[in-house]
């Protein structure tokens, strides 16, 4: 075996991040590591957030590598046991516990297709949930795979938790929710959810995609035993990949419906971990017993490219204390939400049932098409969503940017 296995046996060489990080975020340092704060305000990371230049850099040297000297499997496998290590230690779990697939909807996939629906086949989730973590398990209602999904509808933009009381009973195998609403904000009570949901014997499965990079999140403490999280977004890395936890104590009791040959025991991973030859035997033909760690969802080779972007953005994301990441973001939130009271905005995200928030500020308009594109003109980037404009700083935003922001969007909700 050559050195990159020898490294990947004795664990990653590659993870330099500090013991200790700061208490307060230096926003110059970080904003000179991302080359578009310097030609735009930029306020839509709950679309996309930008990428700083470790990311990019990390993945036009492996593209370039590839076109000059050819595959570096080993190597690139490499990447992905980092991955699960790093998205491990962001979320106070283990790197057995996390596989890297290749979308926040594969992986609600695979963990739809794992689940014993024998005697439980209902499924509850929430209208403020992104489509695929309520269309998913509506599908698998119409083909009589679930007897009865239900969809708690919104109050005042939240869900009450009364609401979760009532639906959740002996019968549901799944509670579905979002960390963080993708439309208007909301911040999921997750504890209380997982309370009620575990009193009844049920998952709880949570789409992580607009919390991580936003505010710590500690999934064994919430009660998570299923959560999913792509890249791309706040943890400002690439598209196409993501990440799936799955809590130890559950995940023997998850059986996947399909998988591939990097999902299966003794999968090439697991070899290269136990210093072996990954082709040193055939892989079986007469059975496919998943892998006893979260690798099991993993099931084809993996996009070397977004992994490794995926690891830096990871690292990008540790260097900055967690807490002191959701301050500046919480503080640029609250002058956003001021000055648009001030100007008699019509608020969407409903900051006053929800005083922790996350990192999105919704706003009804009469076109938001017209608005965004006007906002773009005077070089501000937010996003538009069903007669609503959706802005979203990031901790690397700042006081002068959200003031930009307000003054441009005036003529909008006047």
């Amino acid at each position: 075996m050559g050195d990159s296995s020898r490294c990947l046996v004795g664990g990653s060489s590659k993870i330099n991040l500090p013991t200790r990080t700061p208490e307060v975020v230096d926003i110059s340092t970080v904003r000179q590591k991302i080359p578009a704060l310097s030609q735009m305000i930029y306020l839509d990371s709950a679309g996309a957030g930008l990428p700083p230049l470790n990311v990019t850099e990390a993945m036009k040297a492996l593209l370039d590598d590839w076109s000059r000297s050819g595959e570096h499997w080993e190597e690139w496998l490499l990447d992905v046991v980092e991955t699960r290590k790093l998205f491990a230690r962001l979320i106070g779990a283990s790197a057995g516990e996390v596989g890297v697939v290749p979308s926040v909807s594969h992986g609600l996939a695979a963990i739809a297709s794992s689940l014993d629906l024998s005697k439980r086949r209902k499924v509850v989730t929430s209208c403020l949930n992104f489509p695929t973590n309520i269309v998913l398990w509506r599908r698998m209602e119409e083909r009589g795979l679930l007897r009865e999904v239900v969809v708690l509808p919104q109050e005042e933009g939240v869900i009450p938790i009364e609401a979760y009381e009532r639906a959740i009973d002996d019968e549901t195998a799944v509670v579905a929710v979002d960390y963080v609403s993708w439309l208007n904000g909301y911040r999921e009570r997750v504890r209380e959810v997982s309370e009620i949901a575990h009193r009844h014997g049920a998952l709880l499965v949570v789409d992580g995609f607009h919390a991580l990079g936003v505010f710590p999140v500690d999934v064994k403490g919430d009660g998570v035993d299923v959560l999913v999280c792509g890249f791309y977004k706040w943890l400002c890395g690439p598209h196409g990949v993501a990440c799936v936890y799955v809590d130890q104590e559950v995940l023997d009791g998850l059986e996947p419906a399909y998988t591939g040959w990097h999902g299966i025991e003794d999968n090439v991973i697991e070899r290269f971990l136990a210093n072996r030859d990954p082709f040193d035997r055939p892989f079986p033909h007469d059975r496919a017993t998943p892998s006893p760690t979260a690798a099991r969802f993993e099931w084809g080779t993996w996009p070397a490219v977004a992994v490794k972007g995926a690891v830096e953005s990871l690292k990008f994301t540790l260097e900055t204390n967690p807490a002191a990441r959701f301050q500046t973001i919480r503080r640029l939130r609250e002058r956003l939400i001021d000055g648009l009271q001030g100007m008699g905005a019509r608020i969407v995200t409903p900051h006053e049932r929800d005083p922790l928030g996350a990192g999105i500020v919704t706003i009804r308009v009469n076109d938001h098409l017209q608005g965004v594109r006007g906002l773009q003109a005077k070089g501000i980037i937010v996003s538009g969503r069903y007669g609503h404009l959706r802005i979203s700083p990031h901790f690397y935003n700042t006081p002068d940017e959200v003031d930009a922001l307000l003054e441009a969007v005036k003529p909008l909700v006047s």
